[in-house]
């Protein structure tokens, strides 16, 4: 069986373009559509979700991530049910502690013990029961969908709780093959054998110009390359490249978040680039992500936000996906 391969964007546009991408993407083959949440740089996920769910049949619909910070966990699970009873099931409810969603509003991200207790109250929430947060006593009348949670995890902690708790781990490790053993290690020590879906978060740009598909990698490689430096341990990761994600996060502007035009993307250096995404030919993609699917994941989610987006998911449909 083929690899299952789900496609992440960032609603940087309008949420029609995001609709129309989903609807391509299903007809391509691909899993699911992961839609980033961050309310002062992008357009509404939920939006955005609600729309893919109306233009397309077989999709997954993934929030990509959501956080219990900028929103309360009632509200989370009202509208991931509501998304899922107009889907017809496709809801996976993807969720973290919060990046730049809590950065641009100066708020501090949440607690792994605050997301752990935001899952308990969104799964007792779903199956209709009345729970607790922050004192109040809460619950939801009309749904008992019970709706996927995958924990966005990158470090150890994160990644053992994410193990122990969620029904999946969307995890960014970045692209070598020492640091996803170093990841799916930390899951498989929190799951301690129960059954957990591993989804590996990648930047990702393919294109038949190599120069022009590892520009557009810059922007997302940029804001994985700061998860990965604030959440894996530096003796996981080579000198070198410790000394270049540092200088990045030095002028990391989270108004600019991801953006292929941010102006810290200057600082991505081709270490850091092939550290943390697949960026290039077909040609360099495929023997790079056979030898990451090889390590035992389960799902990948490729990141992309290449000017023209249509065009590399028909390059990685076409000549990359096959081959996996």
């Amino acid at each position: 069986m083929p690899t299952p391969v789900h496609v992440g964007v960032l609603p940087n546009r309008p949420i029609e373009d995001i609709a129309a991408l989903a609807q391509h993407a299903e007809q391509l083959g691909f899993a699911g559509i992961w839609v980033a949440d961050s309310q002062s740089i992008f357009r509404d996920a939920f939006a955005a979700l609600t729309l893919c769910a109306m233009r397309t049949r077989r999709l997954a619909l993934a929030t990509g991530v959501t956080n219990p910070v900028t929103r309360h966990p009632a509200t989370v699970a009202c509208s991931m049910a509501t998304l899922d009873e107009l889907s017809g099931g496709r809801a996976i409810l993807g969720i973290g502690v919060g990046e730049s969603s809590v950065e641009t509003l100066s708020l501090k991200p949440a607690r792994l013990a605050r997301l752990e207790q935001a899952a308990r109250v969104m799964r007792g929430l779903q199956a209709g029961e009345e729970v607790e947060w922050d004192g109040a006593r809460i619950r939801l009348t009309w749904s008992t969908r019970a709706i996927p949670i995958v924990f966005a995890s990158s470090g150890p902690r994160s990644l053992e709780t994410a193990g122990r708790v969620a029904d999946g781990v969307l995890f960014q490790a970045g692209a070598s093959p020492k640091m996803v053993r170093y990841a799916l290690d930390h899951i498989a020590r929190g799951a301690s054998g129960r059954a957990v879906k591993r989804y590996l978060r990648l930047a990702c740009s393919v294109g038949h110009d190599r120069t022009a598909a590892r520009a557009a990698a810059a922007g997302y490689a940029a804001a994985a390359a700061g998860t990965i430096f604030r959440s894996i341990p530096t003796d996981v990761l080579d000198p070198v490249l410790v000394a270049n994600i540092r200088a990045l996060k030095e002028s990391y502007n989270y108004y600019e978040h991801a953006s292929a035009s941010a102006r810290h993307i200057q600082l991505v250096t081709d270490r850091i680039l092939d550290a943390v995404a697949i960026a290039g030919t077909p040609e360099e993609a495929v023997p790079r992500l056979r030898e990451l699917v090889a390590l035992g994941i389960d799902e990948i989610v490729v990141t992309i936000t290449s000017p023209d987006l249509d065009k590399t998911i028909t390059i990685l449909a076409e000549e990359v996906l096959p081959h996996l």
